[in-house]
C-alpha cells in the first residue's frame, strides 16, 4: 500500500541535525534520533524530504505519534506533496479516519491528478462511502509503473466492482 519507500533514510542536505537523526535512527539509537528531531523541530528550518524520511525512520521504530506529527508538519510546508501525503493518509486509514484520508490527499491530487500512490490511497480512502469515485481513482493507480501499486489498484477495483449496486 502507500507504505514507506525503500531507502527513505537515506542521507539529506539540508539540516545537520535531520541527517544526523536519521543516521542515529539507522544505528538503531532511538533516544537520541528523537533528541535530534526535537532540536530541529524547534530551528524550523527542515525540508519537506527531511520531515518525510525522519518520519518514517521513526515508525519504523514504533514512534507512529511523532512521525505523524513530523509529516502534519510537512504537509504544512507543501499541502501538495504526495509522498507525506500517502504516508499520512494510510496511518489514518488505519484509525478507520477515512474522511481525514481523502482530506489530506486531496491538494497532492489537485496538483498531481494521476500520481499513482495518491491515487492508490484515495481509492481505499473512498473505498466505502464512494465506491464509483474509488474505481476512478483505482483506474489512474492502475496505470502506475510500480507494479505493486498496480496489484492493489487493481484488487481493490475487483473487490469495488462486487459491491457496486446494480
Amino acid at each position: 500500500m502507500c507504505n514507506t519507500p525503500r531507502g527513505a533514510l537515506e542521507d539529506t542536505v539540508g539540516n545537520p541535525l535531520y541527517s544526523e537523526g536519521i543516521k542515529q535512527l539507522r544505528a538503531g539509537n532511538l533516544e537520541n534520533a528523537q533528541r535530534l528531531v526535537e532540536q530541529a523541530k524547534r530551528q524550523g528550518d527542515a525540508s519537506v524530504e527531511e520531515l518525510r524520511d525522519m518520519a518514517y525512520g521513526l515508525d519504523e521504530h514504533g514512534e507512529r505519534d511523532l512521525a505523524t506529527e513530523l509529516l502534519r508538519e510537512a504537509l504544512r510546508q507543501e499541502p501538495s506533496a504526495a509522498e507525506p501525503a500517502c504516508a499520512l493518509a494510510m496511518y489514518l486509514l488505519e484509525k478507520q479516519e477515512d474522511e481525514q484520508a481523502a482530506a489530506v490527499l486531496k491538494p497532492a491530487l489537485a496538483a498531481s491528478p494521476d500520481h499513482p500512490k495518491a491515487n492508490l490511497c484515495m481509492a481505499m480512502a473512498l473505498a466505502k462511502t464512494e465506491a464509483a469515485r474509488a474505481r476512478t481513482h483505482a483506474a489512474r493507480a492502475m496505470k502506475a509503473p510500480d507494479a505493486d501499486v498496480r496489484a492493489q489498484a487493481e484488487a481493490l477495483d475487483k473487490v469495488l466492482a462486487q459491491h457496486e449496486p446494480r
